[in-house]
């Protein structure tokens, strides 16, 4: 029951209580909460504020509602921080997760006028772009393309696979340690060919990423972007005053 004499709202009290019962593995992903009126009638509170909690936690990502079937758990939301600069792979094992990745087109390109200032090359320059496909539990969570000079890397193409780490290739084979990176994030929206490869809605909210690494030298070695999904994917930094 939702206590009448606490000072938090009915709403909130409600919203933090599904919330509790997600942490605790007693609602999962995929389970089908109440209806607004089912909600009402258990919690002794109005339809309204049932109604109002539901598309806060829909707002949040929480949940998703289906019209004709109800409300549903939705997959929890995968960490990805600013803090620690790690490959993929290293990423997600580190939190237990199951990462592998789909090789989508490998190419040599010359760089245009943006990547070329990126990296601090002449334009023209030949680029090896590698895209791929993220996957973490085996569902789609982002779509990367990178793009390393060739002739630091030369044969890149002929010996990463979709088992590699891209990031220990570079060390392994030739000698290249990548160090840091400087992140730039916007909001944007997948169009249809992006929306079939991450399995949502065209047009659904995405995160997306440019990003460029460095070496120890801080020389700049590799430039990225990448389009993740918003809707199971949430980013996290660590601030201090100075």
């Amino acid at each position: 029951m939702i206590r009448d004499e606490e000072a938090t709202p009915f709403y909130k009290q409600l919203r933090n209580k599904i919330l509790e019962e997600i942490e605790s593995g007693k609602l999962k992903h995929g389970d089908k909460l109440p209806s607004e009126r089912e909600l009402a009638e258990q919690f002794q509170i109005s339809r309204m504020t049932a109604r109002h909690t539901l598309s806060i936690l829909e707002r949040e990502g929480v949940v998703e509602r289906r019209v004709g079937a109800g409300t549903f758990i939705n997959q929890r939301k995968i960490e990805m921080d600013f803090v620690t600069f790690n490959s993929f792979t290293k990423n997600m094992l580190s939190k237990g997760l199951i990462p592998s990745t789909q090789i989508l087109s490998i190419r040599k390109m010359e760089a245009h006028a943006h990547l070329a200032q990126k990296l601090k090359l002449p334009s023209g320059e030949v680029m090896t772009a590698i895209k791929r496909l993220r996957l973490v539990n085996e569902t789609p969570i982002s779509i990367e393309e990178s793009f390393l000079p060739e002739k630091l890397c030369p044969r890149l193409d002929e010996i990463i696979t979709e088992n590699d780490s891209l990031y220990e290739i570079l060390e392994r084979e030739y000698g290249i340690v990548l160090v840091m990176a400087k992140e730039y994030m916007q909001v944007t929206v997948s169009d249809e060919s992006e929306s079939k490869l991450l399995k949502i809605r065209s047009e659904s909210p995405c995160i997306l990423q440019e990003s460029v690494a460095f070496d120890k030298n801080e020389k700049e070695i590799e430039f990225s972007s990448s389009l993740t999904r918003s809707d199971i994917v949430k980013f996290y930094s660590e601030l201090k005053l100075k």
